[in-house]
């Protein structure tokens, strides 16, 4: 029975066909390929029908460009197709192994044993020549998601979409975050679509995930506007997600979020307060309340 869908959200053809073939040479056949043409301006299709037959992918060519207005819009709109177990969602220039189909069915009867809902696997990060650049091998057969988030934005690991596995129901049941340029999604996408608990880990196969200056991950153009999607994750954090993690974190990260607020002139939300209030005592609160109310005055001017 086929558990696996692989989706692939098209925009760009640089690296496309690597891509499509690194899925085609999979030793285990056991899934079904959705790609959805985000209205690019290059058709895919005569690079798909060079290693698969009509009947054996799914292609959704959208008229609207989603992921020009958010990524993560353009992932669920093609997942609204899926009917399988377990998805996973691979940038159009990034390429898998051929065993990580074979692998990850190998994880299953684990990852059931332990209820665990999201897999993860090593990656690599590579350049525009396939050169490797650097490999991220984390040691352990299990990742706790809060620690791992945490560790995240202490720029202690890393981590992307690609290397992910994901339950669908768990998708369905949390969606994605629509962060600006979904800089941060993936990340409070393995937070949740895990229930927040454990993460399995697979070192048997690694994902290679393209670092390029045609990807947002690698343009130094966009610097400022990844700078400033990231102060939005920040606050989705605290606003959404405070109570699953630490008190000291959560200050850490409203300590940065207001930071970036003054340093930037941007408006702060005052609902951060609220989102943890029960943790602090009066006198921080209220300090706080200045301290946002000075952030936004300046902000005007």
């Amino acid at each position: 029975m086929i558990r696996l869908a692989i989706v692939i959200p098209y925009y760009k053809i640089d690296f496309f066909e690597q891509t499509i073939r690194s899925v085609a040479l999979q030793s285990n056949k056991d899934f079904v390929l959705y790609i959805g043409n985000d209205a690019s301006p290059d058709n895919p299709v005569p690079v798909i029908e060079r290693y698969f037959e009509k009947k054996n992918y799914r292609y959704f060519k959208y008229k609207e460009n989603l992921g020009g207005k958010n990524l993560a819009l353009q992932w669920e709109r093609i997942l609204e197709n899926v009917k399988e177990e377990w998805f996973q969602i691979l940038g159009d220039d990034d390429l898998i192994p051929e065993n990580f189909v074979e692998a990850f069915y190998r994880s299953i009867p684990e990852m059931n044993k332990k209820k665990e809902k999201a897999v993860k696997f090593v990656h690599e990060w590579i350049d525009e020549d396939n050169t490797s650049l650097q490999k991220f091998d984390y040691a352990t057969e299990s990742l706790d998601a809060v620690d791992f988030i945490i560790k995240k934005y202490r720029d202690l690991v890393k981590s992307s979409l690609s290397e992910n596995i994901f339950r669908t129901e768990m998708y369905r049941r949390y969606g994605f975050d629509k962060l600006p340029l979904a800089w941060g999604s993936d990340d409070l996408a393995l937070l949740t679509f895990s229930g927040f608990g454990k993460i399995f880990y697979n070192r048997s196969a690694t994902v290679q995930v393209r670092i390029s200056s045609s990807s947002i991950s690698g343009s130094e153009k966009m610097d400022v506007e990844k700078k400033d999607a990231y102060n939005v994750f920040r606050k989705n954090l605290i606003l959404k997600y405070a109570k699953r993690f630490p008190h000291d974190f959560i200050k850490e990260v409203m300590n940065d979020y207001l930071t970036y607020c003054h340093m930037n002139r941007q408006k702060a939300s005052f609902r951060i307060i609220f989102a943890y209030s029960g943790k602090f005592e009066m006198m921080p609160l209220l300090k706080m309340l200045k301290k946002i109310y000075y952030i936004n005055k300046m902000s005007l001017r």
